[in-house]
């Protein structure tokens, strides 16, 4: 992998040149980036079945159950306390999850996901507690010691406050939240029914960063594939019948 950057003198150089920056870059043959990180003796523990993106970040102690992906350029920390994230749950792009060191009201500052848990890109979850089948929209802000419980909603762009409680089965946004109505059950169907999508959108990305390439399975078949010069063809079936004799005379093909 390679990493462009641009040397601030070089650029300060280029625009008294009129030329642009980026003619002035050097390359970095190794990618210094790790996805998994452990932090001191905190390690995180990641079940077989989740999905995390190359340039996603799971640092210190983190729990990640099955079933669960953390997509492109999220960054979980658990370093200073721990983040638990529970079975089918998607962490969307860019999302940031991190920990406070204690809470003033006592209470654990973890950071708790439940099941079946969508957060959307572009959110910041800080020493919260969200329950099963929870949705919160983009860019929103969950601060220190609130709570979600059960089937409720965060709408986009929204920001619930330290210590706030939001109740099972309702819609809040705003900045702050406030209450915007009840969630009907053919909403709670829908986001179960979109995390169900999710899991096969998991499956198709984590095929893909298998340790071979399978993109060769995607390609169609061209006519010089097809041609095979009779020397080849010949110097494959004389490699092919030396190696069977060459066993059969070891007893090894019978």
């Amino acid at each position: 992998m390679f990493r462009e950057s641009t040397f601030g003198a070089d650029a300060k150089v280029a625009t008294s040149l009129r030329v642009q920056p980026k003619d002035f870059k050097f390359s970095e043959r190794i990618s210094k980036h790790r996805n998994i990180v452990s932090l001191y003796d905190l390690s995180p523990c990641i079940m077989l079945d989740c999905y995390i993106a190359p340039n996603a970040t799971v640092i210190g102690e983190v729990v990640i159950e099955e079933g669960t992906s953390i997509w492109y350029g999220a960054v979980i920390r658990g370093d200073i306390n721990k983040v638990n994230i529970g079975k089918y749950c998607s962490i969307g792009d860019n999302t940031v999850i991190h920990t406070a060191g204690s809470l003033p009201t006592g209470i654990p500052a973890s950071v708790n996901i439940g099941d079946n848990v969508w957060i959307q890109s572009n959110c910041t979850l800080y020493s919260c507690d969200i329950s099963d089948t929870v949705v919160i929209g983009h860019k929103s802000v969950i601060l220190e010691g609130a709570r979600l419980e059960h089937g409720c909603a965060i709408g986009p762009n929204s920001v619930v406050p330290p210590g706030r409680i939001i109740p099972a089965n309702q819609l809040w946004a705003g900045n702050p939240v406030e209450y915007v109505r009840d969630l009907g059950k053919a909403e709670l169907q829908q986001i179960a029914h979109t995390l169900k999508q999710n899991n096969t959108k998991l499956r198709e990305h984590k095929f893909e960063f298998l340790p071979y390439n399978s993109a060769y399975l995607q390609k169609e078949n061209e006519p010089e594939d097809l041609k095979v010069s009779a020397d080849e063809l010949r110097g494959s079936f004389e490699y092919t019948h030396d190696a069977v004799v060459a066993k059969t005379s070891k007893g090894e093909i019978y």
